[in-house]
């Protein structure tokens, strides 16, 4: 370690691209200090891994962790995307995926870290010094602030970012997706009731994703374009739009639940790093639920991110520039998958919500950083 630095890599953010990072540097001999704000919310996403993440969590040591509860293999998957008819995604028969509670495997993994690793508090200031960084951390623990130096800076803060804005670096946002999501109880449990099904109406689209036999996280995925946008902050206005699906409608309890709303759009920053920084998940790029990338995704970029971190630490010198190009390729592939998947709903020619996901240029999705 360089003389003057307590740590070789600071990671801001403990959720799962932060997590899986430290974990990651720590194996590998590094010092780390992984800030953890503990702002987690109550909210039950339901996210889902595909089978085809299984090798990459052979490697990373999360295999073991997701193939026991709380998180459980699944399959079913079913959609009503340019038909009103619910149809199984293809040879859904012959592959599973993975339900995940992603709180619960950001915790398994935190356990295995250091103790002294893992730094309660919340992030006051950072300020980038010769040859590193200084960050002041309010702690939790002691009720004081506390400095923190490091030779390296990792951006695991989530979709605000913290590098971004104090290094005042751009954000590419390419659409301005809302989610109202809940999480409720299912009124008629089943064990063959579908892991997750989507269903487009008119104005948007809508999900339900099961969290377990007894209940389900649902979500109406829309925009400013769609009629009484604001209103579906109040349970009791979700139903003209359940009447519009065969899935939700049956889910949808008639008593009022809790609605959070969550920033669902896609974005890329304009650059991913920097000399001694790097971005990683939500902090770098973020993506619409329907592709079903963010949490794989996250993980992958963790993987990378600290193998980047390890290279430039041995000497190579080009290896933030190969993390960024990396990126910002499958960011470029995902956009142009994104608008195809968009464009196969034909049905709504006159609705301005599918108007402004279908009507995005090809040019706009064909490079979008640097």
């Amino acid at each position: 370690m360089n003389d003057g630095f307590e740590y070789d890599c600071l990671i801001i953010g403990g959720g799962i691209a932060g997590t899986v990072a430290a974990k990651q540097l720590v194996d590998r001999g590094y010092k780390v200090a992984l800030i953890d704000d503990r702002v987690t919310s109550q909210l039950k996403l339901a996210e889902s891994l595909p089978a085809s993440i299984e090798p990459m969590l052979q490697r990373l040591g999360l295999f073991d962790l997701i193939n026991a509860p709380p998180h459980f293999k699944h399959s079913g998957m079913v959609s009503a995307w340019g038909t009103h008819i619910l149809k199984a995604a293809p040879l859904v028969a012959h592959h599973h995926g993975w339900k995940v509670d992603k709180r619960a495997l950001v915790r398994q993994v935190k356990v295995q870290l250091p103790s002294a690793c893992v730094i309660s508090g919340k992030v006051k200031e950072v300020s980038e010094q010769e040859g590193g960084w200084d960050c002041i951390v309010r702690s939790y623990v002691t009720e004081t602030d506390i400095k923190v130096r490091a030779r390296f800076l990792l951006d695991a803060c989530g979709r605000q970012g913290y590098l971004p804005r104090i290094l005042n670096l751009h954000r590419h946002t390419f659409d301005k997706l809302s989610a109202f999501v809940a999480n409720v109880v299912v009124q008629s449990p089943s064990k063959a009731q579908p892991s997750v099904v989507v269903e487009s109406f008119e104005d948007g689209w809508t999900l339900v994703s099961k969290i377990n036999d007894k209940e389900s996280m649902i979500a109406i995925f829309c925009n400013q374009h769609t009629p009484d946008f604001s209103g579906l902050r109040q349970a009791k206005n979700w139903h003209g739009i359940a009447s519009q699906t065969q899935w939700f409608k049956k889910i949808l309890p008639n008593s009022a639940f809790e609605v959070k709303v969550l920033n669902a759009s896609s974005h890329i920053v304009s650059r991913l790093a920097g000399k001694n920084w790097l971005l990683v998940g939500d902090a770098a790029m973020s993506f619409d639920p329907l592709s079903s990338h963010g949490m794989t995704t996250a993980i992958y970029m963790a993987e990378k991110a600290a193998n980047a971190i390890d290279d430039l630490f041995k000497g190579e010198k080009q290896s933030l520039n190969l993390y960024s190009k990396t990126m910002t390729d499958i960011y470029n592939s995902y956009l142009n998958e994104l608008l195809g998947h968009y464009r196969r709903e034909r049905r709504y020619q006159a609705s301005k919500f599918w108007q402004s996901k279908q009507q995005i240029s090809a040019q706009e999705t064909l490079s979008v950083a640097g």
